[in-house]
């Protein structure tokens, strides 16, 4: 009688084995055909853009999404803006794996994801500080009223190599930012500064503030205000390909302007 409990234990036992195997097996087959979810947070900075996920608007940042693939890894994420002075940005990302967070920095300007790597890289054009007027007339009322809606495109000021010293080539444009903001009171500003990547993060946020800092400081002896400005140093901005060449690398070691309302 105990022998035949003992051979029932070691059958019982040996499915049980078996049992587990195949469960492990078919988890592991399951993933191998692209079965995959995992959840990132995606968030955008100075400020919130929507968000569209291959083509489907899922909503506006800060969100939280389940990103999961059958048989294409590749996921295109693309955040629209929901001000003006930003530009749209794509991101392909291949998964697995999925990044626990996302940031998309909707002020940086895009590179042509198009062009060809074996072609020398010449800058996308910066551009030009312009005040674009529309005025809208309000017919409801016995006295017209003028409403004026501006929308200010401002330069993008440039450093050299592990500087935080403005460039004399860079002046003219930091008066014309100036000039825009003294004659527009009722605008706040934010000097957001990057660096190219090649230091360390903690080492690219001290510069980044030094020369955002820098830039506040030649506005307010221009005779902006200083509570109208924030400096912010972001380190190094997000982008779809790293830069290789020393044109690359310069593009990134710049300072750009947001404008808000008061």
């Amino acid at each position: 009688m105990n022998k035949n409990r003992y051979l029932i234990s070691i059958l019982v036992l040996f499915t049980l084995l078996v049992a587990a195997c195949a469960k492990n097996t078919r988890s592991i087959t399951l993933e191998e055909r692209g079965m995959f979810k995992k959840s990132i947070r995606i968030r955008s900075l100075p400020t919130k853009a929507q968000i569209l996920i291959n083509g489907k608007e899922i909503g506006t940042t800060p969100l939280n999404y389940n990103l999961a693939h059958e048989s294409d890894r590749m996921i295109n994420i693309t955040a629209i803006p929901l001000y003006p002075n930003q530009y749209t940005q794509n991101i392909f990302l291949m998964i697995p794996p999925v990044p626990k967070t996302m940031t998309i920095y909707m002020s940086h300007f895009p590179e042509d994801f198009e062009r060809n790597k074996d072609q020398e890289f010449i800058p996308p054009a910066k551009p030009e500080p312009k005040v674009i007027v529309e005025t809208r007339v309000d017919t409801v009322y016995v006295e017209t009223v003028l409403e004026k809606t501006e929308v200010v495109a401002l330069p993008n000021i440039f450093f050299d190599l592990d500087q935080s010293n403005i460039r004399p080539s860079e002046i003219d444009k930091l008066n014309e930012v100036a000039k825009v903001l003294k004659a527009n009171p009722s605008y706040l500003i934010d000097i957001m500064a990057f660096a190219d990547p090649r230091a360390s993060q903690q080492y690219n946020l001290n510069l980044t503030q030094k020369r955002a800092d820098t830039v506040k400081q030649y506005l307010e002896n221009l005779g902006v205000a200083s509570e109208r400005m924030r400096a912010m140093g972001s380190g190094i901005a997000s982008q779809m390909y790293p830069p290789k060449t020393e044109e690359e690398f310069a593009e990134n070691r710049k300072v750009i302007f947001v404008l808000r309302r008061k």
